[in-house]
């Protein structure tokens, strides 16, 4: 297995593009076969070509449905192209290509979608990742991942490499907190569990964990047990930890920066319902409708209430208290 060799990295305190164009240039260069297929979007994960493999970076130019169909060819052909834009692009206007050409012939591409949820705040609705997740999960074979920090993100995407079948990769926009050290944590399939609570348990998916990890403190403070689970890996999701966790607490809360319908929320739901299971859930992310402020990234999270205190208060609403 080809790794990036974390000891190199100085700095994990950068955005995720920076750091995927930086492991993804690596891994290149460590396997003949990896083939970084964009579409004029190289610049913006400070990799516009690779210097010491430079027939392993295809440029396709302003044409997502041209790059999915040529990382199709590439897989088709033994190599393992890793396609990569801003989230609505990688995965909405591609669609077809992706539901056809990738995930009905059940070839090996992974797909990087960049900025997802609120990520380009500035750009305005055109570039907003609100809905990728729900479309990408509703794939047969699609395995979605939704990495917390940069630790997380470039073990996946190492695993994404390896996997057969097609895998969407999601990263989020701003400078995720690091939260993870090593790579061991990061199955398919698998959730880590950042303590259980008697009270109310977190489920996140995304950077977002680090802003539920404070909310767990706040409450905690008050005297309110709770628990988070970074569930990473959306699809398949690990359905055990969701009922444990509704099983040892009077409240399930989700977070997520992507739309509510049919997101890591609804996948919880779900379960719940199939396992008649009448736990309280509540659901917190981006509104089911089309956004209508254009701020920096951060300004975007405190618009759509996606803070620590916010989660806080959630909890204790559902709680009661």
């Amino acid at each position: 297995m080809n790794r990036v060799n974390l000891s190199d990295i100085d700095n994990w305190n950068i955005k995720f593009r920076p750091m995927f164009g930086k492991a993804i240039k690596e891994l290149a260069e460590k396997n003949e076969d990896i083939v970084l297929v964009v579409a004029d979007s190289g610049r913006a994960c400070r990799c516009d070509g690779f210097e010491r493999c430079p027939e392993q970076f295809v440029d396709c130019g302003i044409a997502e449905q041209n790059m999915t169909g040529v990382a199709a060819g590439l897989a088709r052909g033994g190599k393992k192209p890793v396609t990569f834009a801003f989230a609505p692009f990688a995965s909405e206007r591609c669609f077809e290509q992706v539901r056809l050409d990738v995930a009905y012939s059940e070839l090996d591409v992974v797909i990087v979608g960049s900025e997802g949820g609120v990520g380009m705040g500035t750009q305005g609705v055109t570039h907003f990742g609100w809905e990728d997740i729900a479309v990408m999960s509703s794939l047969p074979g699609m395995t979605v991942f939704c990495p917390a920090d940069n630790v997380s993100m470039i073990s996946l995407l190492e695993r994404a490499i390896e996997m057969r079948g097609p895998v969407y990769l999601r990263m989020n926009g701003g400078i995720p907190e690091c939260t993870y050290e090593g790579r061991e944590l990061f199955e398919v399939g698998s959730a880590v569990v950042h303590g259980r609570g008697a009270d109310v348990n977190f489920i996140v998916a995304g950077p977002l964990l680090s802003e539920v990890l404070k909310a767990r403190d706040i409450l905690s403070e008050e005297g309110i047990s709770a628990g988070v689970v970074d569930m990473f890996c959306i699809k398949p999701v690990d359905e055990n930890v969701i009922m444990d966790m509704a099983k040892e607490s009077k409240v399930i809360v989700t977070v997520e920066e992507h739309s509510v319908v049919n997101g890591l929320g609804s996948v919880v739901a779900n379960i719940l319902a199939a396992q008649g299971y009448g736990c309280r859930l509540v659901k917190l992310g981006l509104p089911d409708e089309y956004p209508h402020t254009v701020s920096p990234y951060e300004e975007m999270l405190k618009e759509y209430r996606l803070t620590a205190e916010d989660f806080a208060a959630a909890a204790k609403k559902a709680l009661g208290v």
